[in-house]
């Protein structure tokens, strides 16, 4: 649900072939779909919903011509600015896969309080918020009460990157995910894919074998299937 794959958009793919080899490795990590989520900022040119939607159809095709079995949905990663409800409500930044859940960042040292009000914003307005890469708010996961506040608050749903469960970005990340993830806190795990190697590739297959061993096959498969067949449905979970 988290995937900068879109080439020549953001700082994610630099190619279309850069594009398209994250694709194979997707597939063979077993990921069936994948919702493309270039960045939107306010203070930086951003390619727009509906040239989203050109660009994913065009890279479908040559995914389907290169036999690679991936299913694209468009979306955006949102950076947090004032005005982003009504934004969404006129259409102009895409929700995850036409849905009614966005996915949205914040800067990792912003106030608690910023990314409350914030979240509980987007929901009034009847979305469903999801904050990305919940590890990196430092305000968020340094207590885990306010981190059950914030859900509970906001209706927010957490979505924590596949590399910071296994262990890429460091110990200290890798222990607070892992403790969000035993605390019953996390939705989604993603992969944040930018490039095809590295801490920023569209891996999963790592991260899906330890979730399964250490939280068992049922929470694997609500964390890795239904949850984002939920999006796709546009279901609450």
């Amino acid at each position: 649900i988290h995937s900068h794959t879109l080439p020549l958009v953001d700082d994610g793919a630099e190619t279309v072939e850069m594009a398209l080899l994250m694709l194979r490795t997707a597939a063979e990590e077993e990921i069936e779909k994948i919702i493309l989520t270039p960045h939107q900022k306010a203070d930086r040119r951003c390619v727009t919903p509906e040239g989203i939607l050109r660009r994913m159809e065009e890279l479908q095709e040559l995914a389907g011509k290169e036999n690679i079995p991936v299913r694209l949905y468009p979306g955006n990663e949102i950076f947090y600015r004032h005005g982003l409800a009504e934004l969404l409500e006129q259409g102009k930044i895409r929700t995850l896969a036409d849905s009614r859940y966005a996915l949205i960042e914040f800067l990792p040292g912003e106030d608690y309080s910023y990314i409350r009000d914030a979240l509980g914003r987007v929901a009034s307005f009847g979305y469903w918020p999801i904050l990305a890469h919940v590890e990196r708010y430092t305000n968020v996961i340094n207590r885990m009460d306010k981190a059950v506040g914030l859900k509970e608050d906001t209706g927010c749903y957490f979505q924590v990157n596949a590399a910071s469960i296994t262990g890429e970005y460091g110990f200290t990340t890798k222990k607070v995910t892992r403790k969000l993830l035993r605390e019953e806190l996390v939705e989604f795990i993603a992969t944040d894919a930018h490039r095809n190697e590295g801490k920023r590739s569209p891996k999963m297959k790592a991260c899906a074998e330890w979730v399964e061993k250490k939280m068992g096959r049922e929470k694997a498969e609500k964390i890795f299937r239904r949850n984002p067949e939920a999006i796709l449905a546009d279901q609450m979970m």
